[in-house]
C-alpha cells in the first residue's frame, strides 16, 4: 500500500487536528512539509510531528518556491487567504484539502472550482459534516424509504454562547469585512449536510438575521474595556472562560498563564464582548424550497448554552429526529414502533467534529491514492457557497426572495 505525503499550510487549529489524524493514521498518510507564519509554533511542530528544520517554513512564498513537496495540501489558512494559496497550489500541482469557505466571493469559487478541473486536480472542501457517522446514518434511513418523501428538514446550529464569543465576536471571524459573513464562515457547513440529504436543488431562498446582542449599546453599566479590568458578573468573562478552558488559548498563544496572557489590553481575547469592533450577525434564520416542494429551514443561533446541532426530518411515512453531540438518532416510523441509533455503539472514536475530521482526510487520502471519487469533491461542494452568499444577500435585503435557479449552471450538480 502506498503511502500518501502530507504538507501543510497554515498551522492553527484545523492544521493541527488534520495533522493529528495523520498521526493516528501513520500507515497511509505522513506529514512532511508544514508552513506556518507564526515561528513560535516551531519547536512544537518539530517536537510533536517529527519534522526537521527544513520540512518547516514560515514564508507562504518560500514554501511554493520549493515546488510540489507532497501528494496533498492541507490549506488551512485564513478565509481571506484561501483563494490565492488555493491558485497557487494548482499551478504547483498539488490535490488539495482546502478548509472552508472556499473562498470569499462567487467569481473566486468558480475560477477555482474550474482550474481545478482544467487541470485534472482533486480539491476536496471540507464539509466535515458528511463524514460524521451520525449524519450517514440518518443518510441511510432516508434512502431506506422507511420514512417514505421527505417533506421538510429543519436544522438548527446552536454555536453557544461562549464558542461565539471565543469567535465570533473577539475572534478571527468577528468582523465580515476582513473574514467571511456568519452564514458562510459557519454554517456552509449546515446548508451542504441539509443538501445532501435532501437530494434536491435549492429554487427559491430567503433570510432574516441580525446582530441581536453583542453590541456597545448592551454593555452592562460599569463594565470595562478589558475583561482583566473589569468588575461586572457576566457570562462572558475571558479570564473565567480561558481559566476552565485552556485548551482554547492555542488559537492564538501557546502561553498557559491566563492573566498573564489577558494583561495584554490589545488582545481581542481579552477586551468586552460588548466592545469590539464585530458586526457579523449573532443570529439568523434560512428558508428554502427545493424543486420538488419540499422545503427546509435552518436557525444558526449564539444564544445556545451548549454547542451542539439538532435535526428534525418530516417524512411521508414517519420522522426523524437528533442531536449531533448527544449521537443518538429518533427514528419514527408512522404506524410502526419507534427505535433510536446510539452512535456511540458503532464507534468507539467521535473526536474531531463528532468523527468527520478524521474519516474526511481517510477519504481524501485514499481517494488520491486509489484514484477514487471522495464525498466532498469540489465540483458539489461550491453549491453549499453559493447558497450563502444568497442568503446574506436576502438578509442584507430584509428577507427579499432570491431565485437560486439563475445559478445552477455554476454549481453544476443534475
Amino acid at each position: 500500500m502506498n503511502k500518501i505525503t502530507m504538507a501543510v499550510l497554515g498551522f492553527g487549529q484545523r492544521g493541527i487536528v488534520f495533522s493529528n489524524v495523520a498521526k493516528d493514521f501513520k500507515d497511509e498518510v505522513e506529514l512532511v512539509a508544514v508552513c506556518e507564519k507564526n515561528q513560535d509554533k516551531f519547536d512544537m511542530i518539530k517536537n510533536k510531528y517529527y519534522l526537521n528544520e527544513s520540512q518547516i517554513y514560515q514564508n507562504e512564498n518560500d514554501f511554493f518556491s520549493k515546488g510540489k513537496l507532497a501528494d496533498i495540501l492541507i490549506i488551512s489558512t485564513m478565509d481571506q487567504d484561501h483563494y490565492l494559496h488555493t491558485m497557487k497550489a494548482l499551478d504547483v500541482g498539488y490535490d488539495i484539502l482546502l478548509e472552508k469557505p472556499i473562498a470569499l466571493t462567487k467569481e473566486h469559487i468558480f475560477k477555482i472550482k474550474e482550474k481545478a478541473n482544467k487541470l485534472n486536480r482533486k480539491i476536496a472542501v471540507a464539509h466535515v459534516l458528511r463524514y460524521t457517522p451520525f449524519y450517514q446514518e440518518i443518510k441511510k434511513v432516508i434512502d431506506s424509504k422507511l420514512i417514505g418523501q421527505i417533506a421538510s428538514i429543519h436544522q438548527t446550529e446552536n454555536v453557544g454562547y461562549l464558542h461565539y464569543a471565543h469567535s465570533y465576536v473577539r475572534g478571527n471571524w468577528h468582523n465580515s469585512n476582513v473574514s467571511s459573513p456568519m452564514i458562510l464562515a459557519k454554517s456552509c457547513h449546515d446548508i451542504d449536510i441539509i443538501n445532501y440529504l435532501m437530494g434536491q436543488r435549492v429554487e427559491y431562498l430567503s433570510s432574516f438575521g441580525s446582530l441581536f446582542y453583542f453590541k456597545k449599546e448592551n454593555m452592562p453599566k460599569g463594565a470595562a474595556k478589558n475583561c482583566i479590568d473589569c468588575k461586572v458578573e457576566c457570562p462572558f468573562n475571558a479570564i473565567n472562560f480561558y481559566e476552565k478552558n485552556k485548551d482554547w488559548m492555542a488559537f492564538f498563544t501557546l502561553e498557559t498563564d491566563v492573566l498573564k496572557v489577558m494583561s495584554n489590553r490589545n488582545l481581542n481575547y481579552g477586551k468586552c464582548v460588548y466592545d469590539m469592533d464585530n458586526n457579523v450577525v449573532d443570529h439568523q434564520v434560512l428558508n428554502m424550497q427545493y424543486e420538488n416542494g419540499t422545503t427546509a429551514s435552518f436557525l444558526m443561533t449564539a444564544f445556545s448554552k451548549t454547542t451542539h446541532r439538532r435535526i428534525e426530518i418530516k417524512g411521508t411515512l414517519g420522522e426523524i429526529v437528533g442531536d449531533l453531540e448527544d449521537n443518538i438518532i429518533h427514528v419514527m416510523p408512522y404506524g410502526k414502533d419507534n427505535y433510536e441509533i446510539n452512535i456511540a455503539l458503532l464507534t468507539s472514536d467521535l473526536s474531531y467534529h463528532s468523527g468527520g475530521d478524521k474519516n474526511l482526510l481517510i477519504d481524501f487520502v485514499r481517494g488520491i491514492r486509489d484514484n477514487q471519487p471522495f464525498n466532498t469533491d469540489i465540483n458539489n461542494a461550491v453549491e453549499s457557497h453559493y447558497l450563502a452568499f444568497n442568503a446574506e444577500e436576502s438578509r442584507l435585503k430584509n428577507g427579499l426572495v432570491i431565485d437560486a435557479k439563475k445559478e445552477w449552471v455554476h454549481y453544476g450538480r443534475n
